[in-house]
């Protein structure tokens, strides 16, 4: 299945948007999934810019769901990972 996620970053004064389709793995659970690929792409973001502070302004899945909140306290876990 291919999922449409928007990321919106704050990473050093500066804002960053990836905006795209990721494959995922079945089964796929909606919106509660989609925030697990975002924070993968996230963690991947920060692993990529030296492991700096980056803020998490907006997250929306398929165009009209907004998922920050959700994307917000995985990140914030740290350790929650997409296991299927």
């Amino acid at each position: 299945m291919i999922i449409n996620i928007d990321i919106y970053l704050k990473f050093e004064d500066e804002y960053y948007q990836k905006g795209g389709k990721f494959s995922t793995l079945p089964p796929f659970n909606g919106a509660n999934d989609a925030a697990k690929y975002a924070n993968i792409y996230i963690k991947q973001f920060k692993r990529e810019h030296g492991n700096k502070e980056v803020k998490i302004e907006k997250v929306i899945y398929e165009g009209t769901i907004d998922i920050t909140a959700e994307v917000q306290k995985l990140f914030r876990n740290g350790n929650l990972y997409l296991v299927k």
